[in-house]
Formats: structure tokens, sequence, C-alpha cells
């Protein structure tokens, strides 16, 4: 026999063998679930990926078995990406493919559910030849718990007043094995925190009511079980509507020159529009947007407790504006942008020291956007702290800091017209009236005497 015979005999024998074991194969996507699903309820939404390092993926069903009974529950395919390589060759390796898929499953879905147990079970196959050209087959069970009955909720705080642009607390209890709970006002949830680690189902939550909310914008108490049941829960409070001040800015070309080209050189991902005046607004608009979401993102970062026992200190300087100032911006008389001004600016001595107004930890240090060179500290419980324009910062991300202890010096970065800190008051990232923080009969009155009990 030649030895291209034997060749070709042996390279058939090993294509013979590759395809018996492509054909003959188990293996199957793997199924990974998107978040926590710790239960069922009245209607509980389950989010689910599969994958495949080689095949597109063929098929995902969904039932919910209790006992003797199996319930089929429809899924929808909200995403998919297939893999594009030619079917034929079998040898190659091909692009991952990948499908996302959604389902509700409960009471509403599985009328003849009960409550107690039940198993979630998912089933994936892939395009593979493998068991014999069905495809590779992969299973996923979740043991859970089945529940109907929403959590409940007993408020324990009282009175509860609120004004706008500011802040209130109110304390809760919630029954066990509720995962979530909070104050939602409007479009806005604020989250509650445990008033101690002994009492995980008393509850205190910082809720506000920001300067563009309407007052009569309703805050309802929200709480969510482990099998997705929510209620809804109503308390007494009243909101106290505040007009704020209104001012207007004359742009100037010395004050553009100064402060845009300083900024747009720390932020490469702001296109360059041609003018100072355009780079100006677009810093005053787009970047001002892309601060507020980055302040909601320190937001939470904080600690499950407050970190702060006694009121908090403002800087001894002049007050040049307050908090929720509606400015207009004209040029050469005409008006070229309305923006509002969501804290205190504080002017005292050039690179005047700047005391931390209570303790916490640093959650940011660095250049922060119109806000120049800015320290932001966390309190606990989603309330924080800005400091911004400063010309040094003394401390770093992780750093604790002391009520009153030096982070930096006053300064004129960012969008700054002269040496001054810009300082407000964060709830979740949502700038609030720093004149409640520094009063201390405020935070006797709306802290400490509903907290007290539970000290």
């Amino acid at each position: 026999m030649s030895k291209g015979l034997v060749f070709l005999l042996v390279l058939l024998v090993a294509l013979v063998a590759l395809l018996i074991v492509r054909i003959t194969s188990q293996e199957g996507p793997t199924i990974q679930l998107q978040g926590q699903v710790k239960g069922l309820g009245q209607s509980t939404p389950i989010e689910f990926e599969v994958r495949d390092a080689r095949h597109s993926i063929k098929m995902a069903e969904l039932e919910v078995r209790q006992g003797e009974r199996v319930f089929a529950v429809p899924v929808t395919l909200a995403a998919q990406q297939k893999a594009s390589s030619s079917w034929w060759r079998f040898w190659a390796k091909r692009p991952e493919g990948k499908a996302k898929y959604q389902a509700r499953a409960g009471r509403k879905e599985i009328p003849g559910l009960q409550e107690g147990r039940a198993t979630l079970h998912i089933v994936t196959t892939n395009d593979s030849w493998g068991r014999f050209f069905r495809g590779g087959r992969s299973e996923l069970f979740l043991d859970l718990p089945v529940r109907f009955t929403p959590p409940q909720v007993q408020v324990l705080s009282f009175p509860h007043y609120v004004n706008q642009g500011g802040a209130e607390l109110v304390v809760f209890k919630v029954s066990p094995g509720t995962t979530q709970s909070g104050v939602r006002v409007g479009d806005t949830f604020f989250p509650s925190w445990p008033v101690k680690d002994s009492m995980p189902e008393t509850r205190l939550c910082l809720f506000a009511y920001s300067y563009n909310v309407d007052p009569a914008t309703p805050a309802r108490i929200v709480a969510r079980d482990d099998a997705g049941n929510e209620t809804v829960s109503n308390f007494v409070y009243r909101v106290f509507p505040k007009k704020f001040h209104t001012d207007t800015i004359d742009l100037k070309d010395d004050f553009m020159g100064r402060v845009v080209p300083a900024i747009m050189s720390q932020t490469p991902e702001l296109q360059d529009e041609g003018s100072l005046l355009k780079n100006f607004l677009l810093i005053n608009g787009q970047l001002r947007a892309t601060d507020a979401r980055e302040l909601v993102a320190f937001g939470q970062k904080t600690a499950d407790h407050f970190l702060w026992t006694v009121p908090f200190i403002r800087l001894p300087a002049k007050t040049e504006a307050s908090f929720a100032d509606y400015r207009t911006y004209t040029y050469n008389g005409t008006v070229v942008d309305h923006q509002t001004h969501l804290g205190f600016d504080l002017a005292g001595v050039e690179q005047m020291p700047v005391g931390a107004a209570n303790d916490g930890v640093v959650a940011f240090a660095g250049f922060f956007g119109i806000f120049g060179n800015a320290v932001v500290i966390d309190h606990g419980c989603g309330l924080q702290s800005l400091y911004g324009h400063m010309s040094s910062i003394a401390v770093k991300e992780g750093d604790q800091v002391k009520r009153g202890q030096v982070i930096g010096r006053s300064g004129a970065t960012g969008l700054a017209g002269g040496d001054h800190i810009h300082f407000t008051i964060l709830l979740d990232g949502i700038p609030i009236n720093p004149v409640e923080w520094w009063d201390p009969h405020w935070i006797h009155d709306r802290i400490e005497a509903k907290l007290a009990p539970y000290r």
C-alpha cells in the first residue's frame, strides 16, 4: 500500500472519528440568569442569557414544576446573535452564539400555582450535530419559594414636613422577606437602610423633593419581597413649596477664554464646536448633564449607616450664590442659555482652607467636569457632600475624614468666575438644599428625634 493511500485512510479515519464525536456530543449551551431570582410571586420577571462558544442557540423553554404538576411558561426572545460559519466546516471553530430571553412566572401566568415551593426549569439546545443532530442540550433547575402576599409596611415616625428642594426622614417597619424598600417621589426612588444591624426590618429612609419636582407629586413607601411582590403604602407628610431666586449672567469673552480651554483639555470626549461660545454652551449643557449622572453613580457608593453624629458645618465665607438659583445666560444682549445652580457659592480669601462639612469617607477626588477640581464625601445612607472649583486637593478616594478636616483649598477651576467653593449636599446623587443640614434644630427635629428610640 502506497504512503499516499495510507495517509488518505488515516485522514478518513480521523474525519470519521471527529464526526462521531460531534454527533454523539452532549455538550450544550451555558445558561446564565440575569439578576437574582429569589422566589415566585404574583408575576415575577425572569431574564436569562444562553451562550455557546461554537454554535447558535436553537431553542429555549421554561417551565415551573410543583409536585407532580408541570406548567409551561412562554418565553420571549429579546436579542440574538447567531454563529455565522458555514455548516459544512464542522472542523472549524465557530463564533459564539448567544440569545437573551424574557419571561414572567407567577400566579398571574399560572393560576394553578400554590404557595410553598416550586422548581424553575430552563431547557436550551444549540444547532450542533450533537445528540445525533438534535443539538447539544443544557438544563438549569432552581428551587424557589412561592409567595403571593406582598410585604407589609408599618410607619413608625411622625411628623413629616419637607421643603421643596429639601429632605425629610421617615422610619418604617417591613415584614420578613422584604428585600428592597424605600420612598418613591415621582420617578425617583430613595432606598431605605436598617436603623441598626440588629433590627433589619426597621428601616430609615431619607427622601427629597427636588427643586424641580411639583410639590403635588405623591410620595409613597414601596416595598418588594424576594418573589417580586410589591406593596405601595401611603404615609402622612406635608410639602412646603418654595420659590427660588433668579439671576442673569452676562457672558464675556475673557471669562469664556479662561475657563473653556481648560475644561475642554480635561474632557477629550467633548467635540470642539469651533467657537468659544458654542464650546461654553456645550460645557454648560451637555457636560453639566453628564456630571449630574455621575453624581447619581457616586451616590451608590455609600455606607449602609450614618457616618456622622453632629450637624454639618458651613464654611466661614460669604454667600455669592444660593441653592437652585435659576440663571439666564446672555451674550451681547441675546439670551443663549438657561441653567439652575444647585449649590452654594462660598467665597472668602483666595485659596482659603476647605474643611469637610462632616465625618465621612471620600467617594471621589479629582477633576470633575464643570466643578473643576472637586471632592465628594460620603456620609452614609445616600447622603454626600460636594466641594467644587478647588485649587488643590488634600485627600484621595477612600480616605476617612473628620468634621472640619482640611480637604483642600478654594480656587477657580471648572466653570468658576473667581476663587470660591461650590458646596452642596447630595441625596442619592440629587442636589438638595444645604441650609437644612447646617441647622442644628432641623437636624434634631427631622433626624435625631426620629432615630432616638432605636439608639
